[in-house]
């Protein structure tokens, strides 16, 4: 009787999901989801133009414009909760910013004076040891709006300029950047990528005078000749005023792989859609959906970023906006066949600034800084867009009507597998009882079941965790738990959730906290960074973040609340 239930209420809940799913195929083409937003403490001074990257687990900004269109000589890094000022020693304004393998980092190129007028030669070298900027040499050529990657013997090829004369040039450690080849068009803001440790392909559309020419996409090679790709006869990379170094949209984890992801535009519908250079091939990735253009409540959706790769759970972040300034994210799991889409959607975000994005450690993404109609008006915000810290806030589009009916099949078999074993014992046992009462007793006796296992489950898992201090572990997963367990990760993350009401990474963050609240009364002269990686936080900000959350308090207010 049971079973017979459950098979006719799963006939209808089919039946009507796929209504549902007709009805709403038409409006919305791709997962649709929410994405928490966390606002955090401003920049000490506004700034648009300049370049965000995370060295050693820190954010940093460097250069840029500030109120009234005037470059700034000065960073700013993110640390025990607020920003702090280093001054430099040129202004980087629409310059470039390009990370060393000696873990330093290359400043260059900019506008010469405030309205983004001129350019300059000017180069620097930041220390993240020392937190010091020295000016270090000069260009070939003096650029602004320039791109540039780091090729595997330790060059950085830089090309790209704006109402001057471009080339490609080298960075090699020494004071004088080298001439190493002309280029067929002048282009600002181009895509550099390796293709071979000594090779590289330089791509754009968006000319000297930053006009955009959607019908010819100039393709310069490093080395030889450059290839034809075929994919450019309808499709134009889109521009980007300030692309990542291509290590930022490289998917391969092997850096002797050249494999990147790069954003397209048709030429006759101005439809996006995710291409995949590998070499010198470029081939549309296939998806499965079609990247939105569009929304309802904000009208057409502009995408103003270059594709962020987060390697670790291989997927791509585009951000863009749409006419109300409201912010949407763009997720691609290019691993999938065909590569999964995903719409994230921010909530009461009205006219946030946009600029470009920097993926965190954790896989969350931070943007600073930034302008939405004008560089005289730059903002001094930061936001964080939760897309590694958290679960997805809500589901919608078609999928929902789909997983729920899943969930309910997987209720249903489990339900059936459960009567069966039920029976098996009575058996076992000699006891005769009728089908109604068989079905009666076993609803009671799941729910005993399930109560059972999830008890054993927790304390399995909280005896690991204490016994052996798995939460020390910055990289650790729930499918780690689940081995040691010897269970599933779906069991772990229901069972805490059940138990604990929270989520895996917030059980296993509290164990963390708790652990380094033990470190700050311990230790009194520890600094925050050393209690972040000693109680298993990736890195500070992350801990910072995590501590107040849980504590409502910094690290420095919760330890001058204790007594002495």
């Amino acid at each position: 009787m049971y079973v017979r239930t459950l098979f006719f209420l799963l006939i209808l809940m089919l039946a009507s999901g796929a209504k549902a799913q007709q009805q709403t195929a038409a409006s919305i083409s791709c997962t649709v989801k929410k994405v928490q937003v966390e606002r955090l403490p401003d920049l000490n001074i506004p700034r648009s133009g300049g370049s965000t990257l995370v060295i050693n687990g820190i954010p940093y900004v460097m250069g840029g414009h500030t109120s009234g269109f005037i470059p700034t000589p000065t960073a700013e890094y993110f640390e025990n909760g607020e920003w702090h000022v280093l001054p430099m020693v040129y202004t980087h304004d629409h310059g470039l910013c390009q990370p060393l393998p000696s873990g330093k980092v290359l400043l260059a190129a900019g506008h010469e004076k405030a309205l983004g007028i001129g350019q300059t030669f000017s180069v620097e070298l930041f220390d993240p040891e020392t937190r010091t900027f020295e000016g270090y040499g000069c260009m070939e050529k003096k650029r602004f709006f320039p791109s540039s990657a780091l090729l595997a013997d330790g060059r950085v090829l830089i090309s790209g300029n704006s109402y001057e004369e471009d080339c490609m040039e080298v960075f090699d450690g020494s004071r004088q950047n080298k001439f190493v080849k002309a280029v067929s068009a002048f282009r600002a803001s181009p895509f550099i990528f390796p293709i071979a440790s000594d090779d590289a392909l330089v791509i754009g559309c968006m000319d000297g005078h930053m006009a955009l020419n959607s019908d010819t996409v100039v393709v310069d090679r490093l080395k030889g000749d450059a290839p034809q790709m075929p994919l450019f006869n309808e499709w134009y990379p889109i521009s980007v005023l300030l692309p990542k170094p291509a290590e930022a949209s490289r998917i391969s984890r092997d850096s002797c792989q050249y494999a990147y992801l790069l954003l397209v535009l048709n030429k006759k519908n101005q439809q996006a859609a995710i291409a995949k250079l590998e070499g010198t091939d470029l081939q549309l990735l296939p998806t499965d959906c079609s990247i939105p253009m569009s929304v309802e409540a904000g009208g057409r959706l502009e995408w103003f970023t270059s594709v962020i790769v987060d390697r670790t759970i291989h997927r791509g972040y585009v951000v863009g906006r749409d006419e109300r300034f409201y912010l949407y994210v763009l997720a691609v799991e290019y691993d999938k066949q065909p590569a999964r889409l995903t719409l994230y959607e921010t909530e009461l975000q009205d006219s946030l600034p946009f600029s470009t994005p920097v993926l965190l450690p954790d896989g969350d993404l931070l943007m600073t800084g930034g302008v939405t109609d004008n560089n005289f008006t730059p903002f001094a915000t930061a936001y964080r867009f939760h897309l590694g810290t958290t679960d997805d806030v809500e589901a919608e589009a078609g999928n929902g009507w789909l997983w729920l009916s899943l969930l309910f099949i997987a209720v249903l078999t489990g339900g059936a597998a459960v009567l069966w074993l039920l029976r098996k014992r009575r058996k076992s046992r000699a006891f005769t009882m009728s089908d109604t009462n068989t079905d009666a007793v076993s609803e009671t006796e799941v729910e005993t079941i399930q109560t059972v296992h999830t008890d054993q489950l927790i304390a399995t898992i909280i005896q690991l965790m204490e016994e052996q201090q798995l939460y020390l572990n910055s990289e650790l997963k729930v499918a780690d738990v689940a081995e040691l367990a010897g269970t599933n990760s779906r069991n772990v993350s229901d069972c805490i959730k059940a138990a604990r009401g929270c989520s895996f990474s917030q059980f296993v963050n509290a164990y963390r906290i708790d652990y380094a609240k033990q470190l700050l009364v311990s230790q009194p002269d520890i600094k925050v960074a050393a209690v972040a990686l000693q109680s298993g936080f990736a890195n500070e900000m992350s801990f910072f973040r995590t501590f107040k959350a849980i504590t409502s308090m910094t690290p420095k207010e919760w330890k001058d609340s204790q007594p002495s």
